[in-house]
C-alpha cells in the first residue's frame, strides 16, 4: 500500500536540493518549462421530461517542469473550473457539491535513468482501467508511484501503485480520495510490444484488494486499415471481449466495433477500454450485455472533422455522438459534442481550448 506520498515528494526534494546544491538547482528552474490551458466549458443536459440544466465555465491549467538535474526533475500543474452562470449538479463541469474549484492536480518528483522513469506523487496516468478521461473541465489524475522501464528492445515494461484520485470521474472532484474504501493501493503490472510491424500487443494485470483483472489487447494499424481485439476477466467469473475493424478512403474513415460482457464489468477509474464506448454510455452498465458501435467521420479539411457515432446496446438505452471539430490555429481548438441518449436524454457540450 502507498502511504504518505506528500510527505515522500517533500523529503525527495529535500535530498535532492542538498545532493545538487544551489547553483544547480537555480539552473533547473532557470530552464524550467511551462505550460498550460485556458478552456472555456459549456454544458446543457435534457431528461426524459426535457427539463434543461445549463452551466457555463472558465478554467484550464497551468504547469511547470523543471529542468533534469543528474536524471531527477520536479513538476507540479494546477487547475480550477469556475462557474459563470448555471451552477447545478453537473459535476462533469464542477465538484461534487455543484461548485466552483481549484486542485492542485499534479505534484511530483521524476527520475529518468538509463531506460527507467519513475514519478512519485500526483501525477497523469493512462491505462486501461485508471486513466484521465478529459471529457470535462478537469481531468482524472492519480496519486502514487509509476515506473516505465525500455530495457528490453520493442518492449514498454509499466508497474504503478496508486492509492487516490481526483477529477472528472470521481465521487469527490475536487479533492484527491482513497480509490478504495480498505485504503489499500491499486497495483497494476503491464508488458506492451511492439516489435511486429504496425502491430501493437499489450498485457495489464490489476491488483485491487481481493479482486485481479486481466486485460490484453492486440491491434494492427495502417494508413488504410486497422483491427483490434480485447478481452478482459474481472474476478474470474465476470469477462467480456471485444473486436474492432476500420478502414479509410480518403478524408472518409468508417468504423465498426463489437463487445460482449458476460456477468458484471467495471470501467475501473476512469471512462473503461471497451471499443465500444460512447461518449457516455459503455457496454459495462449492464449485466451480460452486448453492444455494436458503427461511426464515420469525414475531414473536411486540415482543419475541420466532422464524426457521427451510434451505439447500440441491447439492454441499455442506445446512444448517438454527433462531433464537430475545428482546428483554428496550432494554439486554439474548438470542439462540439452532441449526445443523443434517447429515453435517458440528451447532452450538448462545447469547449474552446487555448494551449500555450
Amino acid at each position: 500500500m502507498v502511504t504518505k506520498v506528500k510527505l515522500s515528494v517533500v523529503t525527495a526534494l529535500l535530498l535532492t536540493s542538498y545532493a545538487v546544491g544551489a547553483e544547480n538547482l537555480q539552473e533547473a528552474f532557470s530552464h524550467a518549462k511551462i505550460a498550460g490551458e485556458i478552456r472555456v466549458g459549456a454544458i446543457q443536459t435534457e431528461n426524459e421530461t426535457e427539463s434543461r440544466v445549463s452551466t457555463l465555465a472558465l478554467g484550464g491549467s497551468l504547469g511547470i517542469k523543471t529542468s533534469p538535474i543528474s536524471g531527477v526533475s520536479v513538476g507540479t500543474t494546477f487547475y480550477t473550473t469556475n462557474a459563470l452562470f448555471g451552477q447545478n449538479e453537473e459535476a462533469m463541469f464542477l465538484s461534487s457539491d455543484a461548485k466552483s474549484y481549484s486542485i492542485v492536480g499534479e505534484a511530483y518528483i521524476q527520475a529518468d535513468i538509463l531506460n527507467t522513469s519513475i514519478k512519485v506523487g500526483r501525477q497523469q496516468v493512462d491505462t486501461p482501467y485508471a486513466d484521465s478521461d478529459d471529457i470535462g473541465m478537469v481531468p482524472n489524475r492519480f496519486e502514487g508511484i509509476s515506473l516505465i522501464n525500455q530495457d528490453i528492445s520493442d518492449t514498454t515494461i509499466v508497474l504503478a501503485s496508486l492509492d487516490k484520485w481526483s477529477g472528472v470521474d470521481s465521487d469527490r472532484p475536487k479533492r484527491f480520495s482513497e480509490m478504495q474504501t480498505s485504503g489499500n493501493a491499486l497495483l497494476t503490472a503491464a508488458a506492451i510490444y511492439e516489435g511486429l510491424e504496425n502491430t501493437t500487443l499489450q498485457v495489464w494485470h490489476y491488483k485491487l484488494d481481493h479482486v485481479n483483472f486481466n486485460y490484453l489487447e492486440a491491434g494492427y494499424e495502417t494508413e488504410q486499415f486497422n483491427v483490434g481485439l480485447q478481452y478482459t476477466d474481472q474476478d474470474n467469473s465476470n469477462s467480456a471481449y471485444g473486436v474492432t475493424a476500420g478502414v479509410t478512403l480518403g478524408d472518409l474513415a468508417f468504423t465498426t466495433a463489437y463487445n460482449r460482457v458476460e456477468g458484471e464489468v467495471t470501467n475501473g477509474f476512469g471512462g473503461g477500454p471497451f471499443f465500444t464506448s460512447s461518449e457516455d454510455h459503455t457496454v459495462a452498465e449492464a449485466l451480460n450485455q452486448e453492444a455494436v458501435l458503427l461511426g464515420t467521420e469525414y475531414g473536411v479539411n486540415d482543419s475541420l472533422t466532422l464524426g457521427v457515432t451510434h451505439v447500440q446496446f441491447d439492454k441499455g438505452e442506445n446512444q448517438t455522438d454527433y462531433l464537430v471539430s475545428y482546428g483554428v490555429s496550432d494554439k486554439l481548438s474548438l470542439d462540439v459534442i452532441h449526445s443523443d441518449m434517447y429515453a435517458d436524454g440528451k447532452m450538448s457540450r462545447f469547449f474552446a481550448n487555448y494551449n500555450f
